[in-house]
C-alpha cells in the first residue's frame, strides 16, 4: 500500500491550477470573482531543482454577460536544464442572446518551449448554445465558432530544425459538460475539436475532466486530466500529451473572508458620492467638531491592525504604538467632511466617515499626516502601499 501511494504521488504532480469548469448565466451574484495560486519549490544539495509556477482567474459577472481573463506560467529546472517553460493567457467574454444562445468572443496567447512553440496567438467569435439544464445537477452546452492563429516555431534544440510559421484558420467545435454530485462534489467535462478551415485533415483536439471537492467556502480540492493531440504537431514533438494534477485551490469572491467583509463595508459607503482616496483628500472641508460630538465619541476607543495599535481619546488625541510600545507617537485627530454640496448635515448622517491622524514625534514636531475611513467597528487606513484593516476590541 505504502508503495502504491509513494508511486501515485510522483505520478501526479501536486500543486495549484487555476479551475477551468464550465460556467453559466445566474450561478453567481453580479460583480468580481475568481481564483489564485502560486507554488515555488528549491532544493539544494543531492538535488539541484527549481520549480516555480503561479497564475489566477478572475471573472466578471452581470445577468447577461459573463467575462474572465485567465493565465498561468510554469518554468521548472534540474540541474541547470529546463524541464518545463510555458505560459498560457485566455480571455473570454460570453453574452446572453436568448434564454438557451450566448455569443462569445475570445482570445489566447500561449508559449511552450519544450514544443518548439515561441508564440501561438488567436482571436476567434462563435455561439454556444444550452443543450441540457435540470438545475445545478446536469448542464450541457455545444459551441460552434472560427478563430484566426498565428504561429511562430523556435529551432528544435536537438536537431537544429525550424518549422515554418503559420497563419491559418479553425473551426473552433467544443462540448462540455457539467454536473454537481452533491453540495460538496462537482464534475466538469469539456472537449474540443479545431481542425483548420482550408485543410480539415490539420486538426488539434483536447479533452478535460475534472473533479472538484468542495473542502470549505474558499478551498477546493480539484483533480484534473488533460489529454491534447495535434495530428500535425512541429517537428520532433509527439502527437499526444497527457497531464494530471491533484490539486488546492483558493478562491475569492463574496464567500471569501476578506471579500465578504469588502462587500458589506462598501455597501455601507453607499451615501457617499466617490470613496476613494484620491477624492476624499481632493474635496476635504473640515466641519466643526462640536457640531459631531456623536461622532467623535464612538470613535473614541482602542484600535489594532497586526502590530499597530491606536489609543483614542475623546478629545481629538491620542497615542499610536507599534509592537508592544517598543515605537511610540502622539497624535491628533479630526474629522473631516466628504460633502461639499450637501453640506454639514448630509456630514453628519453619513455612516462613513474620513478620519485624518497627524503623528508627531516626542518633541511635538508633525512627523507625518494619514487618512482613514471610518465606519461603526472598523477604520480601515488608506495611506502607503498597502490598506490595513483596524479593529476595535
Amino acid at each position: 500500500m505504502r508503495f502504491f501511494l509513494l508511486n501515485f504521488l510522483l505520478f501526479i504532480k501536486l500543486f495549484a491550477i487555476v479551475d477551468n469548469a464550465p460556467v453559466d448565466f445566474k450561478e453567481r451574484e453580479e460583480g468580481f470573482s475568481g481564483s489564485l495560486f502560486g507554488a515555488y519549490e528549491l532544493k539544494r544539495g543531492n538535488t539541484d531543482k527549481n520549480e516555480l509556477d503561479f497564475g489566477g482567474r478572475i471573472q466578471y459577472d452581470t445577468d447577461e454577460t459573463i467575462t474572465w481573463v485567465q493565465g498561468e506560467m510554469e518554468k521548472d529546472k534540474v540541474r541547470s536544464v529546463d524541464t518545463d517553460d510555458n505560459a498560457f493567457f485566455h480571455l473570454r467574454h460570453l453574452r446572453l442572446l436568448h434564454s438557451s444562445w450566448a455569443g462569445e468572443l475570445f482570445t489566447q496567447y500561449k508559449t511552450d518551449k519544450f514544443k518548439n512553440l515561441s508564440d501561438r496567438v488567436l482571436l476567434g467569435a462563435g455561439l454556444r448554445y444550452k443543450l441540457l439544464d435540470s438545475g445545478n445537477y446536469n448542464k450541457i452546452f455545444i459551441g460552434f465558432g472560427l478563430y484566426d492563429e498565428e504561429v511562430r516555431y523556435t529551432e528544435d534544440t536537438d536537431t537544429g530544425v525550424k518549422n515554418p510559421d503559420e497563419n491559418n484558420i479553425r473551426i473552433n467545435s467544443y462540448l462540455s459538460y457539467k454536473t454537481k454530485i452533491n453540495d460538496n462534489v462537482e464534475l466538469s467535462l469539456l472537449s474540443y475539436l479545431q481542425p483548420r478551415l482550408e485543410d480539415t485533415a490539420d486538426c488539434m483536439a483536447a479533452a478535460t475532466a475534472e473533479l472538484i471537492i468542495h473542502l470549505t467556502k474558499v478551498f477546493d480540492l480539484s483533480y484534473k486530466i488533460e489529454y491534447d493531440y495535434d495530428t500535425r504537431p512541429p517537428t520532433d514533438v509527439k502527437k499526444e500529451d497527457i497531464d494530471q494534477r491533484l490539486s488546492f485551490i483558493y478562491r475569492f469572491g463574496k464567500d471569501d473572508p476578506f471579500t465578504s467583509y469588502a462587500h458589506t463595508f462598501l455597501k455601507s459607503t453607499s451615501s457617499l458620492d466617490d470613496v476613494n482616496t484620491s477624492s476624499i483628500i481632493a474635496v476635504e472641508i473640515e466641519t466643526d467638531i462640536e457640531d459631531i460630538k456623536d461622532f467623535r465619541d464612538v470613535f473614541a476607543g482602542k484600535w489594532s491592525f497586526g502590530k499597530e495599535v491606536f489609543h483614542i481619546d475623546f478629545n481629538g488625541t491620542g497615542i499610536y504604538t507599534y509592537d508592544k510600545s517598543i515605537y511610540t507617537q502622539k497624535l491628533t485627530w479630526k474629522i473631516i467632511s466628504t460633502a461639499t454640496q450637501d453640506g454639514e448635515q448630509r456630514a453628519k448622517e453619513q455612516s462613513t466617515k474620513l478620519i485624518i491622524i497627524s503623528f508627531e514625534d516626542e518633541e511635538g514636531r508633525l512627523e507625518r499626516v494619514d487618512n482613514y475611513l471610518w465606519s461603526e467597528n472598523t477604520l480601515i487606513g488608506l495611506s502607503g502601499a498597502t490598506i490595513r484593516l483596524f479593529k476595535r476590541f
